[in-house]
């Protein structure tokens, strides 16, 4: 594994805690967090969250300590390094222990604050022997401990490390990660202060402030203001608007957040030309807000979308397929019928069918039993005939049952003449029972 690919698992591990992949971590350590605070609160210690830095008022001996600790990081840090390039020298991943190890960073760069994090990065660039890339990976590291916290103090650190004049981090991959995230975290709670940020900086500094970050900033803008948001996309002169609203749409996760979002959508549609490059938009848009909902649950899916307003031809998405991996398994059946009783007529084919087909290769017995008890119904038709030529891969008979309780007619046939092409062939019995089935149904 290279060093750089081995550095970047600590960046991963990073996301997860800044809730980019797993929130819950995030919660965890937010929640040690709070109970320190507390504590410290019940002691006579006033801790003010919002200026961390300006509420402790620490003695000399104190801010020593905090600056030797943070400069036996660094040097920790570098050191490490220094081996992940080793690695690199000899080939091989890292072992259990150097695994662990990088976990063990992982958890002692977190819990630097602002300040020690700043000397951290000092002693990283001033350091001699150590690759620029290995340097930039460590750089961007340290600046994405800040990103979901001290957005602000992130920015500064970006600036001043991309325009360093021995360039020790180019701003690509993780150093535009960084940005995008600094921007998105101080724009969701102050979008004003970020969008001037964004102005001030964009000109002087353009390929700092690139697309990336825009679309950063304006995503965290949707959470708040989704109007402003929208506005945003031509007033910031992004190159691929597209991209600019899929991010706005996107971050809106709540059913408040995707109403307000989806009448914020209507009226920006309403401001473009007419034509392909408006409805493909639109489509996408809408895809994803449908989508969102579809995460959310049956009961709280089918609530919002049902009171949205959205058009019989909008909801037909849904039928279009590709929503199975969005759905809870446990309310896939009920989404079945919901989109036979709900979708246009002939427009949930695909989507049910697709339902099905996912559902049963996932779980079989499950998809089966909901069968059974299924209402009879046009949705019901589709999902036999799914059912049935997904399990003829290894249970033919029982697929076999499943397509005789079709009414007669092309359908069936259809079903039936899938069973035969999928049954097994391991040896010579099954071989002969496939063409038994053939001659006894008259495939040909």
């Amino acid at each position: 594994m290279k060093a750089s690919i081995a550095l970047s698992l600590l960046i991963l591990a990073i996301g997860a805690i800044l809730g980019l992949q797993d929130q819950r971590r995030l919660a965890s350590v937010r929640a040690s967090h709070d109970k320190l605070v507390a504590e410290a609160a019940g002691s006579g210690i006033t801790v003010d969250s919002a200026n961390p830095e300006d509420s402790l008022r620490v003695t000399k001996r104190e801010r020593e300590d905090k600056e030797a600790e943070a400069r036996d990081a660094a040097a920790k840090f570098i050191a490490f390094a220094k081996e992940m390039e080793a690695i690199q020298k000899k080939g091989g991943p890292p072992d259990a222990a150097t695994q662990k190890r990088i976990m063990d960073f992982l958890d002692r760069i977190l819990s630097l604050d602002a300040a020690q994090l700043k000397i951290l990065i000092t002693e990283v660039r001033a350091a001699k022997d150590i690759k620029d890339e290995t340097r930039q990976s460590l750089i961007g590291f340290s600046i994405m401990t800040l990103a979901n916290d001290h957005p602000q103090a992130a920015l500064t650190l970006l600036v001043e490390s991309s325009t360093d004049p021995s360039g020790v981090l180019k701003m690509d991959g993780m150093g535009k990660q960084a940005m995008s995230t600094s921007l998105a975290k101080w724009a969701k709670d102050d979008p004003m202060a970020a969008l001037e940020w964004v102005r001030k900086n964009g000109e002087k500094m353009p390929a700092l402030v690139d697309d990336n970050a825009k679309r950063g900033m304006i995503s965290g803008a949707a959470a708040q203001d989704p109007k402003l948001a929208f506005k945003l996309i031509g007033e910031l002169g992004l190159k691929d608007g597209n991209r600019a609203l899929d991010s706005i749409v996107d971050a809106a996760r709540t059913p408040a957040e995707r109403t307000a979002t989806l009448t914020a959508l209507r009226e920006h549609l309403a401001t473009l030309p007419e034509g392909e490059s408006r409805n493909q938009a639109a489509d996408a848009a809408i895809r994803s807000l449908l989508q969102n909902a579809v995460k959310d649950g049956f009961d709280s899916g089918t609530r919002w979308l049902e009171g949205a307003g959205f058009s019989k031809e909008e909801l037909g998405q849904i039928g279009d397929g590709g929503f199975h991996n969005k759905m809870r398994g446990s309310d896939t059946g009920r989404w079945i019928e919901w989109m036979g009783k709900t979708l246009p007529e002939g427009k949930p084919d695909n989507g049910i069918r697709d339902l099905v087909r996912n559902w049963t290769e996932n779980d079989y017995q499950a998809a089966g039993k909901w069968l059974a008890s299924a209402p009879e119904g046009r949705a019901k038709e589709l999902s036999v005939r799914s059912y049935a030529e997904t399990v003829s891969r290894y249970e033919p008979e029982s697929a076999v049952q499943w397509a005789d309780t079709l009414p007669a007619g092309k359908a069936k046939e259809e079903t039936l003449q899938r069973i035969y092409q999928n049954w097994p062939r391991d040896d010579d019995a099954s071989k002969a029972a496939a063409e038994a089935f053939k001659k006894e149904r008259g495939i040909r």
